[in-house]
């Protein structure tokens, strides 16, 4: 199993980072939390431009003044709110440009050159990253939770099992072949989990669904994966805002 790493969920959150060359542009901004507003980005690009200005030869200069532009017109699509800051990433030959909303407040900052990466580390290292199976009998979904994302994974369907009165089927005989059946479904969900822990990227499990299937689920863990099991979330894997109640239900138990 990949020893867990705060890089490598960052890589997870923003794979794209990996295509940056040494030329790339770093910055790190205050986010307006009561929602978009052109006029804020406006001054808060101006003065970041203006500050590193002369500090910059004329080819990073230019390389900064290219970049933050397309920064600025992407914060416009993507109107980041909801969070105290943000850290964006440009590399236009690379074809990278990234907007990863962060969870703390951090220093302004800006760099040409490699990455720069340790103020998102830190938070990485402070919010703890988790990968999360929403489980019930017939299927499973997981996500991971990364700074200020849930982002979705994989979706894990099982076979439906359908009950026959032919040839005298007896009730105990179909319950205990749905109950094979969802053990097989949990069984492969498990699979799953392990992957997607071995990759490194998250240091702890969050278990979601009814009742029974979460009991069940973590049964069949391996002791290594129950011993990173943060807590239970109680959500309906068929909720129409299953990504937003797992975000208030993170949020909840992420409280102190």
């Amino acid at each position: 199993m990949t020893t867990y790493s705060p890089l490598l969920s960052l890589f997870a959150l923003a794979p794209r980072l990996r295509l940056a060359s040494k030329r790339a542009l770093s910055v790190y901004l205050p986010a307006r939390s009561e929602g978009y507003d052109a006029r804020f980005y406006d001054i808060e690009f101006g003065d970041l431009e203006h500050r590193y200005r002369d500090r910059l030869g004329g080819k990073d200069r230019a390389l900064m003044e290219h970049e933050l532009r397309r920064l600025r017109q992407y914060v416009a699509v993507v109107r980041p709110a909801g969070c105290p800051a943000f850290a964006g990433f440009a590399d236009e030959p690379e074809g990278l440009l990234e907007l990863i909303k962060l969870r703390a407040p951090t220093e302004e900052r800006l760099q040409v050159g490699d990455l720069l990466l340790p103020p998102i580390l830190r938070q990485i290292e402070q919010f703890p990253p988790a990968l999360i199976a929403v489980v019930d009998k017939e299927h499973a979904k997981t996500f991971g939770a990364l700074l200020d994302d849930i982002i979705p994974l994989q979706e894990i369907n099982g076979t439906e099992v359908r009950h026959s009165r032919a040839g005298g089927t007896s009730a105990a005989s179909n319950q205990r072949k749905a109950d094979n059946k969802a053990k097989s479904n949990l069984e492969s969900v498990v699979k799953v989990v392990q992957h997607e822990m071995a990759s490194g990227a998250y240091m702890q499990l969050y278990i979601a669904g009814p009742d029974e299937a979460r009991a069940k689920f973590e049964q069949l863990l391996p002791e290594p994966l129950k011993k990173v099991v943060a807590r239970h979330l109680h959500v309906l894997i068929d909720s129409p805002t299953l990504k937003r109640d797992l975000r208030e239900k993170m949020e909840a138990a992420l409280k102190p």
